[in-house]
């Protein structure tokens, strides 16, 4: 139905992204898309069965319950999925820092020392200063790499896109299944706001009188030239 259909190809979408993947946070995500479709299809079913006891004026009544109703539900699918987005970033990045072991230092020495690094660094001519960081991701050291990516591009010397290129590729090289969780997570909460955005766009038409009939007559009559067309592809009784 012309409602649903579009959430429904967000939906397939993400299935199809984590078909093969055992992913605990974009998963639950996707079910959020889910409960969406089924909320608008619910909407679909009263606007498009009218019971027959009812007349127009009280079948849009009905239909514009239905509106609110979905209104409640994209509200709550929007607060439980920046609930599971804030908590399961939260997990990765923790596990990512233990993984990669890149953390600022909780004490003064290891504060002297980065300086100390640091200073040594930016001693060095501009290309000599990359290889310091080159070889630090080829080996992991991790006490040169915390000393290097953890601080202001300024302070150590080199460009910016440099070290969070170099910062990437380490920790590609120590946690890709990690990162690979986070980017399905970021996905998955990006494909549930468009069909949280579509889910409010349905919601609010259904409480419009004229979008309504409009969006009835159409189906209706998409409905009819689908049946038409069975009719017409049906094999024909070879006459007598």
């Amino acid at each position: 139905m012309r409602y649903s259909l579009p959430i429904g190809k967000i939906l397939d979408r993400q299935l199809k992204r984590l078909e093969t993947k055992n992913m605990d946070a974009p998963t639950r995500i996707t079910g959020e898309i889910q409960r969406l479709k089924n909320a608008v299809q619910a909407l679909e079913s009263v606007a498009l069965n009218p019971d027959p006891s009812h007349n127009d004026a009280r079948h849009m009544a009905r239909t514009h319950e239905a509106g609110e109703r979905l209104e409640v539900a994209v509200r709550a699918t929007r607060q439980r999925s920046n609930e599971l987005l804030n908590h399961h970033s939260q997990r990765l990045n923790a596990k990512l820092a233990e993984r990669t072991g890149l953390q600022a230092p909780d004490n003064v020495e290891g504060i002297l020392r980065n300086s100390e690094l640091r200073a040594a660094v930016r001693s060095l001519e501009p290309e000599a200063r990359r290889d310091v960081l080159r070889d630090a991701v080829k080996t992991k050291d991790v006490a040169t790499l915390n000393a290097l990516v953890n601080a202001n591009p300024l302070v150590v010397g080199m460009d910016a896109d440099f070290i969070n290129s170099m910062n990437l590729a380490y920790q590609k090289s120590v946690a890709p299944e990690i990162l690979d969780e986070i980017d399905e997570l970021l996905e998955a909460d990006s494909a549930l706001q468009a069909a949280a955005r579509t889910a409010e766009k349905v919601a609010s038409e259904s409480q419009d009188a004229v979008a309504m009939s409009a969006f009835i007559k159409a189906e209706s009559a998409a409905k009819e030239a689908s049946v038409s067309f069975q009719e017409a592809m049906a094999p024909q009784m070879p006459l007598q």
